[in-house]
């Protein structure tokens, strides 16, 4: 149900010397289905679906998920019409969005938006993007894992070919695309990076995890991906600042990539093991999977999460990771923040 007497949020009313009031409005997934019908600001919706709230939704506004749908799963078929200026947020327990190897789960042209707290997967595009797609929008991905998602030809998981791409403390891994960037793709636009996991991506030529101009990447692990031919199997960067440090890159060679403070980049001679404590992304606590690493891994204290305000689009303070716990100081570079202390012998 659409809200009534309101256009882009705000409050149209019958005197014109009346100040017109604009505000947003929540919208709360009750159901996994599809179809349905939403009331705006209504916690209980007998059958308020993902798809019909996002057509419901206007500029400003928020999509949450009743305790009921958190951890679930919502299947994705066919692409979802997205309104301008609308947050995705599924928070505290995360919902996975499954395009069950059949559709690209989100689609943006233009707009600004925020997606957090989702596990995005078995997303296939057509040609690029299996799980996003976008051309045109400026877009924040907080907290959210992408796994399994595929590509015919161009970035695996996400594909940004115009307006602003931020993604932090996100964690990408087992995507494939069948040119270029696994995980990510990027022509056009920004695209910048900050403290996330690329793990276990591939590529059929280039960046088995990224490919990418106009790329900005600091305080991130990329390592352990592939291309089938091996050539630039972790990361390939064109134009752009590149770099802003603190990143630890298992394989850099022919990346493009300028190191910065802070950076560690191995090569095919001398690659970089993370030492993750797991081959797959697991139930580390928090809304998505992660992965944990070893308390030997080169990227504990390796990381930078004070925020890059020069970006563009600027980096913030990352002050938790994917997980919600605090960030040591100095933090971990990726996702997933190591303590300074430790279980197994408390070490500092």
């Amino acid at each position: 149900m659409k809200r009534a007497f309101m256009y882009s949020g705000c409050v149209l009313t019958a005197f014109a010397a009346i100040p017109v009031t604009c505000f947003a409005s929540t919208w709360t997934v009750t159901t996994t289905g599809s179809g349905g019908q939403c009331t705006a600001d209504s916690t209980n919706d007998a059958n308020c679906t993902l798809d019909a709230a996002i057509a419901d939704a206007g500029a400003g506004d928020t999509i949450h998920f009743s305790a009921a749908v958190q951890g679930g799963s919502i299947p994705i078929s066919g692409n979802s019409p997205l309104v301008n200026g609308i947050t995705i947020d599924a928070s505290p327990g995360g919902v996975t969005l499954d395009g069950g190897g059949t559709s690209q789960i989100l689609y943006f042209s233009s707009g600004t938006f925020t997606v957090s707290h989702l596990v995005l997967k078995n997303g296939l595009g057509s040609n690029s993007g299996g799980a996003i797609y976008n051309v045109g929008a400026d877009i924040t991905i907080d907290s959210c894992t992408f796994e399994s998602n595929t590509a015919t030809s161009f970035g695996g998981a996400i594909f940004n070919g115009g307006g602003s791409l931020l993604l932090i403390n996100s964690t990408l891994s087992g995507n494939t695309a069948g040119v270029e960037g696994g995980a990510v793709a990027g022509f056009g636009g920004n695209l910048v990076i900050a403290s996330s996991t690329f793990t276990g991506n591939s590529a059929g030529t280039r960046g088995g995890a990224v490919y990418a101009t106009g790329l900005s990447v600091t305080s991130s692990i990329i390592a352990g991906n592939t291309t089938t031919g091996g050539s630039k199997p972790d990361i390939s960067s064109f134009g752009g600042p590149g770099s802003l440090g603190y990143n630890v890159i298992g394989n850099a060679d022919n990346s493009n990539l300028a190191p910065a403070s802070g950076d560690q980049f191995g090569s095919a001679a001398s690659s970089i093991d993370p030492l993750f404590e797991t081959t797959n992304a697991v139930n580390n606590g928090g809304a998505t999977p992660t992965f944990a690493l070893k308390s030997a891994s080169p990227a504990r204290r390796g990381g930078n999460c004070t925020g890059e305000p020069t970006s563009t689009p600027p980096v913030p303070a990352l002050t938790i990771d994917q997980r919600g716990i605090v960030r040591s100081a100095p933090c971990t570079a990726g996702a997933f923040d190591m303590t300074d202390i430790f279980e197994d012998g408390f070490e500092n």
